[in-house]
C-alpha cells in the first residue's frame, strides 16, 4: 500500500461508514432539527441528559450524577442510571451551536460510524495477523464490521437507547487487548485501560461484557497449554499479560465503578425491568424482527411470529427483539470456518455461547417454552453422532441408529404422560449465570448478549470475505480479489436493512409554558411523564418527575406518597380523602413552591382530585397537555 493511500485510509474508512450509516438510519440526516430519532420515551430522557450534562459540567459546575431539579424537592440520584456520560458529555460541546434534538441525532448517528470504524480496526488487525495481504484485509474487514455496526441489535436499540447504541467501545477494547497480548507493548496496555473506561461510561453492563469475553478468551488460550488450575498457569506469559490487562482496566475504571459501589446498598429498585425479563426465541435468530425492512415481505406466519415476540415476550419493547442474524450471513461464517480461521473454533463457540446466554432461563422455540422431549432426543442424537471421541467406539453406529429411530418415533407419535402430551421446560445456562456473575440478577437483560454473538459473527464474516478475495485474486488478479471481498459487504447491509428510522416531530409547546418559564423563582412544576422532563429544557423550573433506570431507595418514599401516586399514575386519586390528608398534600405543594401541575394524560377522576382536593385551577387544556395552577 502506497504512503499516500496509507495516510488516507482511516478518513476513507470513516467516510464509508458515514455513508452506510446514513443509509441505515435514513431519514435521520434529513430531519436533524425539530425531529428526534426513535421518538420513544427514553429518547426524551436522553435529550434531557445532553442538556443536563452541559448544565452540570459547564454552566453551573456541580455533580452531574445528582440532579436537584428532579424529584423536587429531594433531588434525583443518577448513579445507577443510563446517563451514558461518554455520549451525553457531547452536550457540553454541541448545545451552544444547535438545538438539543439535533445534538442527540448527531450523537446517535455517530454511534454507527464509530462502531463500524472500531470494529474495522479490530478485524483488519486479526486478518493481517492471519497472513492476509494488507489491501485485502482492509476491504474484507469492512464486511465483518458491517455485521457488528449495522446489526439488527444496533438498529433496534437506536430507536430508544443511546447507551446501548454506543457499541464502539467493545471492539476498540478488544483491538487493544489482542495487541497487548501479542506484542506486550506498554502503549497497548494504557490504551486498553482507556477503552475500558470509555466502555463503562457508555453502559456499565458493556464493561461486564468485555470482562467476560476477555476471561473466556484467556482461559481457552491457557487450556491449549495445560489445565488452568496448575503451577504452569502462573508462569504462563499470556496469563500474566491478561492479569496486567485486567489490572489496567480495573484501575482505569475506578472513577466510574467507585460511585456505583458506594450507591449499591441499599440496592436501587428496578422499576422498569427486573430479573430476566427479555430473552431470545430460537426462531428470532433467523426471522426478521418487527423493525426489519424485510418483515412485511415475509409470509404471514413469520410476521405473526415477529409480532408475537414483541407482544408476548418483550412487553411491547420492540427494540429488545433485534436478534436476527440473517440467512446468508451465518452461511458466510460457516464457509470461513471450513476454509480456516485462526482460533476459529473459539470464535464460533464464543458466538454460540453468548447466543445461548441470550435465550434467558429456559429454551423458547416459536414462542413456546413448553417443548416435547423429542427435542432432547434429537440433540442427544446429534451430539453422539458428531462427537469425535465417540465416533471411534465400536457401538457408535448402532447407538446413533437406535437414537435416530427413537427420535423419529417421538416426532410422529407425541410422548405422553397420564394420557396427555408430555411437555417440558429446558433450562438454559443463564439461569445459573445470573446468580454467579455479579449484578445480572438485579436486572440483567439476557437478550442483549446477542450483541456479542454479532461480534463473533462479524469476525467470521470478515475471514469469509478475505478467503473469497484470495480465491478471486489467485484466478483473476488483485483487483478481482478486492472486488469479491467488497461484494461480501453487501450481504449484511442488505439482510440487516431496517424500516426507515422513525423521526417524529417534537411537540409544540402551548403559550402557557411561556408563563411557566417567565415566572420568578421559587417556583416548581408537578408533572406526570418524561415529556415533563423534556419540557424542563424550556421552562427551567424544578419538576416532580424523574425517569430513572433504577430508583434509589432514598427517593422511593417520596414517589410512593399519595400525592405523587395520584398525580403521576392515577393511583390514589380515587377514594375518600381525609381532612388531614388534604391539608398535608396542600401544605406539601405550598412549602415546595409547586405552582403548576402539567399532565399529559387527562382523566376526569384525576381532574376532580386536583380541583377539589388540591385546589388546582384549570389553566390550559389541548390534545397534548392539560395544565393546572395551584394557589
Amino acid at each position: 500500500m502506497s504512503p499516500f493511500l496509507r495516510r488516507l485510509l482511516h478518513p476513507l474508512v470513516l467516510l464509508v461508514f458515514s455513508l452506510l450509516s446514513a443509509f441505515h438510519t435514513w431519514p435521520l440526516l434529513k430531519r436533524l432539527e425539530g425531529h428526534v430519532a426513535g421518538g420513544r420515551e427514553d429518547v426524551l430522557m436522553n435529550l434531557w441528559h445532553l442538556w443536563w450534562m452541559r448544565q452540570a459540567v459547564w454552566v453551573e459546575p456541580q455533580n452531574p450524577f445528582f440532579a436537584p431539579m428532579l424529584h423536587w424537592p429531594l433531588g434525583a440520584e443518577l448513579y445507577w442510571h443510563t446517563l451514558s456520560p461518554a455520549k451525553t458529555l457531547w452536550g457540553v460541546v454541541l448545545l451552544p451551536w444547535m438545538p438539543v434534538e439535533m445534538a442527540y441525532n448527531l450523537v446517535l448517528f455517530g454511534t454507527f460510524v464509530l462502531a463500524g470504524y472500531t470494529a474495522w480496526l479490530l478485524l483488519r488487525y486479526l486478518l493481517e495477523r492471519a497472513g492476509f495481504a494488507p489491501g485485502l484485509a482492509v476491504v474484507a474487514a469492512l464486511a465483518g464490521a458491517s455485521v457488528f455496526a449495522f446489526s439488527r441489535y444496533h438498529q433496534s436499540h437506536a430507536t430508544a437507547h443511546l447507551n446501548l447504541s454506543a457499541l464502539e467501545g467493545i471492539p476498540l477494547y478488544l483491538y487493544f487487548f489482542f495487541r497487548w497480548l501479542d506484542e506486550g507493548r506498554r502503549r497497548w496496555l494504557v490504551a486498553l485501560g482507556l477503552a475500558a473506561l470509555y466502555t463503562i461510561l457508555s453502559d456499565y453492563y458493556y464493561l461486564l461484557y468485555i470482562a467476560l469475553f476477555s476471561f473466556v478468551w484467556v482461559v481457552a488460550e491457557r487450556w491449549r497449554h495445560g489445565p488452568l488450575l496448575s503451577v504452569g498457569t502462573l508462569k504462563d506469559a499470556g496469563v500474566r499479560r491478561a492479569g496486567l490487562a485486567a489490572l489496567a482496566a480495573g484501575l482505569a475504571c475506578v472513577p466510574a465503578v467507585l460511585p456505583l459501589l458506594l450507591h449499591l446498598f441499599p440496592a436501587p429498585l428496578g422499576i422498569h425491568h427486573g430479573d430476566s425479563d427479555y430473552f431470545t426465541d430460537l426462531y428470532a435468530f433467523f426471522l426478521p424482527d418487527v423493525l426489519s425492512g424485510w418483515v412485511e415481505s415475509m409470509p404471514d406466519w413469520a410476521q405473526q411470529f415477529a409480532t408475537g415476540v414483541v407482544n408476548g415476550k418483550m412487553s411491547t419493547n420492540a427494540e429488545e427483539a433485534g436478534s436476527f442474524l440473517g440467512w446468508l450471513t451465518p452461511l458466510l461464517a460457516v464457509f470461513a470456518l471450513w476454509r480456516g480461521v485462526p482460533d476459529g473454533r473459539r470464535w464460533a463457540w464464543l458466538g454460540l455461547g453468548f447466543a445461548l446466554l441470550s435465550m434467558g432461563t429456559v429454551l423458547n422455540i416459536h414462542l413456546s417454552d413448553a417443548l416435547s422431549p423429542s427435542l432432547l432426543l434429537l440433540v442427544l442424537t446429534l451430539v453422539v453422532g458428531w462427537h469425535p471421541a465417540l465416533r471411534a467406539r465400536a457401538w457408535h453406529r448402532d447407538v446413533v441408529v437406535l437414537l435416530g429411530l427413537c427420535t423419529l418415533v417421538a416426532s410422529f407419535s407425541p410422548l405422553t404422560s397420564f394420557e396427555e402430551p408430555l411437555l417440558v421446560q429446558v433450562p438454559m445456562p443463564y439461569v445459573v449465570f445470573k446468580h454467579v456473575v455479579p449484578l445480572f440478577s438485579r436486572g440483567g437483560m439476557p437478550v442483549r448478549f446477542a450483541l456479542l454473538t454479532t461480534l463473533a459473527l462479524g469476525v467470521l464474516v470478515a475471514f469469509a470475505a478475505a478467503h473469497l478475495g484470495r480465491l478471486a485474486s489467485s484466478r483473476h488478479g488483485a483487483w478481482a480479489g478486492l472486488a469479491a471481498a467488497l461484494a461480501v459487504t453487501l450481504v449484511p447491509n442488505v439482510e440487516y436493512l431496517g424500516k426507515p428510522l422513525a423521526m417524529p416531530a417534537l411537540p409544540e409547546l402551548p403559550p402557557v409554558f411561556d408563563e411557566i418559564r417567565d415566572a420568578p423563582m421559587p417556583a416548581a412544576v408537578f408533572t406526570d411523564h418524561v415529556l415533563g422532563q423534556w419540557e424542563q429544557l424550556y421552562h427551567r423550573k424544578p419538576i416532580s418527575f424523574a425517569r430513572l433506570s433504577r430508583l434509589p431507595v432514598r427517593e422511593a418514599e417520596l414517589v410512593q406518597s399519595r400525592i405523587f401516586r395520584a398525580l403521576e399514575a392515577l393511583h390514589g386519586s380515587a377514594g375518600p380523602v381525609t381532612p388531614g390528608e388534604r391539608e398535608q398534600m396542600r401544605r406539601f405543594l405550598k412549602d415546595n413552591h409547586y405552582k403548576w401541575f402539567v399532565t399529559h394524560y387527562h382523566h376526569p377522576v384525576r381532574h376532580r382530585f386536583v380541583v377539589e382536593e388540591l385546589g388546582g385551577v384549570l389553566a390550559h387544556s389541548d390534545s397534548y397537555v392539560t395544565v393546572y395552577r395551584f394557589p
